[in-house]
Order: C-alpha cells, then sequence, then structure tokens
C-alpha cells in the first residue's frame, strides 16, 4: 500500500483517505543543533522514518493511516547556546500543535499521534498540553503522544560502552543518521569526537537549569559517536517502529516522559 503523506496529497485525495481511516501521525522535530557531525534536522528525520515505517507496518495488518505534514520546529531551549540552533516558545508549540490536531479532527482524522524526535521535558510538556487543549475543543478526538523515542528499549541495539548515557548525537542519533541520510553526516568531522560520558549526570544537571554547555556536553553531544552504523540505525529504527505499532493495535495509551 502506498503510504498516504498529506503534503502530496489534494483535497479530494485527502477526502478518499479519511474515508478509510481516522489515524493521523504528526512528526514533530526542532530545528536543533546536534553537535558539530549531524544536521539540525536530525530530529524530524528520525520522527519521519518512524511514521514511515510504522504506517507500512499497520498497512501489512491492515490498518491505514496519515502522515500529515511535518512540524520542524519546537522547543529546543537546552541547544540553544549554540549557533544556528532555533527555539520555539513553550506557548508557542502548544498552539501551534493544537490547532494542527484541530484541524486534522475537522476533517476526519480522530486520532491524532504526535511523532517527536525531541524529548526535552519542556517541549514534551508543551505537547501533552496542545493535545489535551485539542480534545477539550473536541470530544470526539483523541490524540496521543506516543514514548517510541524513551519508551523503547534499544540499550541492547547500541555497541557503545554506556548505551545508558547516550542521551544527544551519540551512537544512537549518529546511527539513525547514518541510516537514513547518510549524505548529511559529516563523516571527517565524526572521526574527531571522543566519547563524552557526561550524560550520566545530564538529567540532574538540566533539571537544575543549566544549558548543554552547563551539561557538559562542550560540543553538543553526550555518547559515542564515531561507533555508529548504517546497521546500528536500521535496528533502532526498526525496533522503535514495531513499539508504535504494537501500541496502536494493542490500543495502548502511552505517558511520556521526558529526559532532555
Amino acid at each position: 500500500m502506498k503510504l498516504n503523506y498529506m503534503y502530496e496529497m489534494n483535497t479530494r485525495q485527502i477526502r478518499d483517505v479519511a474515508q478509510r481511516t481516522d489515524i493521523a501521525f504528526l512528526p514533530i522535530g526542532p530545528a536543533e543543533v546536534h553537535s558539530l557531525h549531524l544536521p539540525v534536522g536530525t530530529d524530524v528525520e528520525s520522527a519521519l522514518d518512524v511514521c514511515e515505517r510504522a504506517a507500512a507496518k499497520l498497512a501489512a495488518h491492515g490498518v491505514e493511516t496519515l502522515i500529515a505534514p511535518p512540524v520542524n520546529y519546537a522547543l529546543a531551549d537546552a541547544v540553544n547556546c549554540f549557533f544556528g540552533n532555533v527555539t520555539l516558545r513553550y506557548e508557542t508549540v502548544v498552539a501551534v500543535v493544537e490547532d494542527i490536531c484541530a484541524g486534522l479532527g475537522k476533517w476526519g482524522f480522530k486520532h491524532v499521534i504526535l511523532m517527536c524526535g525531541h524529548a526535552e521535558p519542556r517541549n514534551t510538556q508543551a505537547l501533552l498540553e496542545a493535545a489535551d487543549r485539542a480534545m477539550k475543543r473536541d470530544s470526539s478526538l483523541h490524540v496521543e503522544l506516543s514514548d517510541w523515542l524513551l519508551g523503547s528499549d534499544i540499550g541492547g541495539l547500541l555497541q557503545c560502552e554506556h548505551p545508558e548515557w547516550d542521551i544527544h548525537a551519540g551512537e544512537s542519533e549518529t546511527a539513525l543518521m547514518l541510516n537514513r541520510r547518510p549524505d548529511l553526516v559529516d563523516m571527517e568531522t565524526l572521526q574527531t569526537l571522543e566519547p563524552n560520558w557526561e550524560g550520566e549526570f545530564f538529567s540532574e544537571r538540566l533539571a537544575a537549569g543549566n544549558d548543554f554547555i552547563g551539561c557538559r556536553a562542550f560540543s553538543a553531544y553526550l555518547g559515542d559517536p564515531r561507533i555508529a552504523t548504517a546497521e546500528t540505525g536500521e535496528k533502532v529504527y526498526e525496533r522503535y517502529a514495531d513499539h508504535v505499532v504494537e501500541s496502536i493495535l494493542n490500543g495502548r495509551r502511552p505517558s511520556p516522559r521526558g529526559n532532555g
């Protein structure tokens, strides 16, 4: 089954899809700095990939979905100390996502799944508030924030010494980009990045109000990016997508949590 990318469709085609399904994925990711070797679009690329894989897997189960146009901005304050990072205010994230969900619901997509590739706690909180507000506007609408990013156990898929401290632009995210968009990975710079295991203390430092420099991620990464491979990225993407599919087929309502 061909995937339903809303931004490629005309109004008649969208109506046809709405007659077959009420499920819509909304990919979200900020324009956030991911060290010196990855693009600022890393999070939205990852979210899109998981949406695509989950949509294909669901189609194999006879469940059709719509993939809404991605939201390419979000709240990304923790890395806003690095050149090129773009962050949105909390209330802006809430308003934008609420309105998109309400718009999708108006045309029959009553089950909206927010697929965010960025787990900064304040951004997660904003998305949850957006979902709540959208559902208050339309009692027939169900909006949920998928926990694919933090609810999937990928530690055993990574090769680095401390997968539990691989938090940002380390092995996992580098592997995802090597798999999906290797053309956007600066391989020469990647080979110069030594492991950074300050992720052990990241949650406490972030909660204390520190940005990434204060969290000792001086080059905007936590983990061991050099060990990443496209093969690992494939395994991680599949684990993420399987988690999403299982959640939808089993009717679970995940409760996401944020770690930065």
